[in-house]
Formats: structure tokens, C-alpha cells, sequence
């Protein structure tokens, strides 16, 4: 066997081998949320039922949108947990004066 093929070999059983990156998002709330992700060329929309969590595969950086009010950049093993409320608060800035 040539050290062609057996280089070859080796590197597809290591990408076999390989756990796939899978981020998580938890639905710590009562009731469900919806979700959605952005793999930049699709979008996928997932629905979470309460005290769920589900996973998706992120090899790249995804974006995450959900009840938290802002989209958030993972990747990797990374991990959302939402209570379904807003994890933005927004200023008054008349108040704040």
C-alpha cells in the first residue's frame, strides 16, 4: 500500500472518529419556545417543549434566535439556556438622566 492511500486512510477514519460539534439550547420555562437557526445559506426551525433541549449540529459559527430577544453566535459544544423571557434588558434613557 502506497504511504498515499494509508495517509488517506487515516485521515478519513480520524474525520469518522470525530464527534460531531453539537450545540444545545435547554428550555428551562414552563412552556414551549420556538427557535430558530441560521446556517447562514438556511434556516432551520426547531420547538422546544418545556423542560426540553434539543441539539443541532455546528460545525461553523450558527446563529440563534429565540425568546431571548437577540441572536447569539455559537458553535461547537456550546450550550443556551432559556427560561422563554428576555435576556436583553433594554434602558429607559429618559429614566437613566
Amino acid at each position: 500500500m502506497s504511504t498515499t492511500k494509508l495517509l488517506l486512510g487515516t485521515a478519513a477514519l480520524f474525520l469518522m472518529a470525530a464527534p460531531a460539534a453539537a450545540v444545545t439550547v435547554k428550555n428551562a420555562s414552563a412552556g414551549e419556545i420556538t427557535i430558530g437557526i441560521d446556517y447562514g445559506d438556511n434556516e432551520k426551525i426547531e420547538t422546544i417543549a418545556a423542560g426540553k433541549s434539543v441539539k443541532f449540529e455546528c460545525k461553523e459559527l450558527c446563529g440563534v434566535t429565540g425568546p431571548w430577544g437577540f441572536s447569539w453566535k455559537v458553535q461547537g459544544d456550546d450550550t443556551i439556556t432559556s427560561d422563554g423571557h428576555s435576556m436583553v434588558t433594554v434602558m429607559d434613557e429618559k429614566k437613566a438622566e
